[in-house]
């Protein structure tokens, strides 16, 4: 017999894109059909064990792209604060929201947080919803994935999954980053450069993936490119996306 989720899944007309998301940087937003999905699941995962805080930078950056008026809601299960720390709410002024619109939501367990991150997605001023997993985030599969992404159909935010460990498995995302630290540009003072990502988009249902280079302009609150990028040659599945 059929599973009943199988065919209900079935019944639940194609997923619209919306109007994309731009990140600032043209080349990526042609690598990624002129934008972030603004309605699909997007997959952050730190390139390694110490790179947490930056895959953590990154989804805070996404988020500011997608809406500055509406709040933004972390929701972190079980011990993802303990393994990676706290978001501190001061530092949002620094991606282009105030404090008082980020909200912090600890849940016990994956399926708790899951929960919080749907009635997140459905509550009315919600730019984004970060979704923080400790370890791979297994919960958060093919399925769950596939009703985040419906949930966010229908109300329109930004829903951002970030594993503290990549999943072997797959999942209905539309986009999944690899992040790690990079060096900034220096500001010329011989103080701290400007935050920058190494990027490595694994997964794009839109075209070609590939490495990129983002520095974060802390001031204008928007992406730029740091260095020239080179993008990998798209999917075979898929040649007729090529630039």
């Amino acid at each position: 017999m059929e599973p009943v989720l199988s065919r209900a899944f079935r019944s639940v007309p194609p997923l619209e894109d919306g109007p994309p998301i731009t990140l600032g940087v043209r080349a990526l937003d042609a690598a990624l059909g002129g934008g972030l999905c603004a309605r699909r699941v997007h997959e952050i995962v730190p390139g390694g064990v110490f790179q947490l805080g930056s895959a953590a930078g990154f989804a805070l950056g996404l988020a500011s792209c997608a809406d500055r008026r509406g709040a933004v809601i972390w929701i972190q299960q079980g011990q993802a604060a303990a393994e990676g720390g706290v978001p501190y709410g001061s530092g949002a002024s620094l991606f282009g929201f105030s404090p008082a619109r980020f909200l912090l939501v600890k849940a016990a367990t994956a399926k708790d947080a899951l929960w919080a991150a749907e009635e997140g997605l459905r509550c009315a001023g919600t730019a984004a919803v970060i979704l923080e997993l400790t370890g791979a985030g297994e919960a958060a599969d093919l399925t769950a994935t596939r009703r985040l992404n419906l949930v966010a159909q229908e109300h329109g935010a930004l829903p951002l999954l970030l594993r503290q460990q990549g999943m072997r498995g797959t999942s209905a995302a539309a986009t999944r980053w690899l992040v790690r630290g990079a060096p900034g540009r220096a500001d010329g003072f011989g103080g701290i450069g400007n935050t920058a990502f190494a990027l490595t988009l694994e997964k794009n249902r839109h075209g070609p993936c590939g490495d990129w280079r983002l520095e974060w302009d802390h001031e204008q609150h928007r992406f730029r490119a740091a260095l020239s990028v080179a993008v990998a040659a798209p999917a075979a599945h898929r040649p007729h996306r090529a630039a």
